[in-house]
């Protein structure tokens, strides 16, 4: 009966994410920049919510914003950046607004580890990010 309690929890602390991905193919689960989808990622390898696997996405170059979300929006990601990420290396604060997903935080100061041709990546407090460049 133990076993079953067991496995239960596992279960549901594996469910509790907006979707799973472990570290495969590569990824190491501690860098974002292996991945190439545009998207949000726990850096522990166990949830991410990209914009593949949602129906709406959203960036706001003025205001700084870029939000991913599902059709009825009870999952959705909305994130505001304090400057634009234009360099390597460069610290940005973040706030965040989320609901149907568990790994974020409201405020964090990410830094930017990747640019690369439309994309931009960033790493944070066990947090990746995966966004369009901000064009004007």
């Amino acid at each position: 009966m133990k076993v079953i309690y067991v496995v239960l929890v596992c279960l549901l602390a594996f469910t509790s994410c907006a979707e799973t991905e472990y570290a495969e193919n590569g990824v190491d689960k501690k860098n974002i920049t292996g991945y190439t989808e545009v998207g949000f990622y726990s850096l522990d390898g166990i949830c991410t919510f990209t914009e593949q696997e949602q129906l709406q996405a959203a960036i706001n170059p003025k205001r700084l914003t870029y939000r991913l979300q599902n059709s009825d929006q009870s999952k959705y990601i909305h994130v505001k950046f304090d400057g634009k990420p234009t360099a390597v290396g460069q610290k940005i604060k973040t706030e965040f607004s989320f609901q149907g997903v568990s790994f974020l935080k409201e405020g964090m100061e990410m830094e930017v580890v990747r640019i690369d041709g439309d994309k931009v990546w960033l790493s944070g407090d066990n947090v990746g990010i995966v966004i369009p460049v901000f064009n004007n």
